[in-house]
């Protein structure tokens, strides 16, 4: 027997739901049959196997308020299924769905999957296997890992990144240690230039004098700023950000997912 699915169906970001189906199309079809959209205006993404102690319940709640509102008295109300039909919001409550609200955006979270009224995306475990799928780099496994142990986790990826950062760096300063250009170190050694502007400039303001003095092809100028930009996400309060708050299981996933990816 096929079991029950949950999916989120989305077509034009405001009749976006929650739909309990045994397969996608079926998700879609509850949504072609309530609010009219065409097919390809809709987009169903499953999100989790609903357990079948859920059905039960469903059906006795659709079945207790048939009989208290005199609905569909005209069939035998002891006998009608409440799916495939719209997730109400206490069986998402039952699978562990999670609500916040930033920058005035609501959000959802259910099974490492953050819903909001025009995205969808993943996070914690499952982003980490999506992109080890598509890249096949091998990351730590955290599927069995406690709230405890996903800190300690996060604690050292956020150090591998920040040695990775620190590389990189390294890299583009000798590579474009002639870029700064002042007469006066034409009397240095280059080890010794390196150390007299190290000491002076910015990473930001070294990406500044190579845009300058360089013809950078565009590709490697979105590349370095892209880099930049995280560079100082990461170096500069990333963990106290309020999506990626360090302290909650919900800005844990969210971390694990943005490092993965840098």
């Amino acid at each position: 027997m096929s079991k029950w699915k949950l999916y989120w169906v989305a077509s034009d970001g405001l009749e976006d739901c929650f739909v309990v189906a045994k397969s996608s199309r079926s998700a879609k079809r509850i949504e072609k049959e309530m609010n009219g959209f065409e097919n390809q205006d809709l987009r169903a993404t499953r999100i989790m196997d609903i357990p079948d102690k859920y059905e039960i319940l469903a059906n006795r709640k659709f079945r207790d308020w048939s009989k208290k509102h005199d609905y569909n008295k005209h069939l035998d109300v002891e006998n009608l299924i409440a799916w495939p039909y719209y997730a109400d919001k206490w069986l998402l409550d039952e699978l562990g769905a999670e609500y916040r609200t930033i920058e005035g955006k609501e959000e959802i979270l259910i099974n490492d999957f953050v819903i909001t009224s025009d995205n969808i995306y993943p996070v914690g475990v499952r982003a980490m296997q999506e992109l080890a799928e598509l890249t096949g780099v091998k990351f730590p496994d955290i599927s069995n890992v406690s709230y405890e142990g996903m800190r300690k986790t996060l604690d050292n990826m956020l150090g591998i990144c920040i040695t990775t950062i620190h590389k990189i760096e390294n890299y583009i300063t000798d590579s474009f240690i002639f870029a700064i250009g002042n007469e006066k170190y034409g009397e240095f050694t280059i080890k010794e230039v390196t150390k007299l502007w190290k000491r002076k400039l910015t990473f930001g303001k070294l990406i500044k004098l190579i845009q300058e003095r360089y013809e950078i092809d565009e590709d490697i100028h979105h590349a370095l700023i892209l880099f930049l930009t995280q560079r100082n996400r990461i170096a500069h309060g990333l963990t106290k950000d309020e999506r990626y708050e360090i302290e909650t299981v919900w800005g844990q996933k969210e971390l694990v997912a943005y490092l993965a990816l840098f």
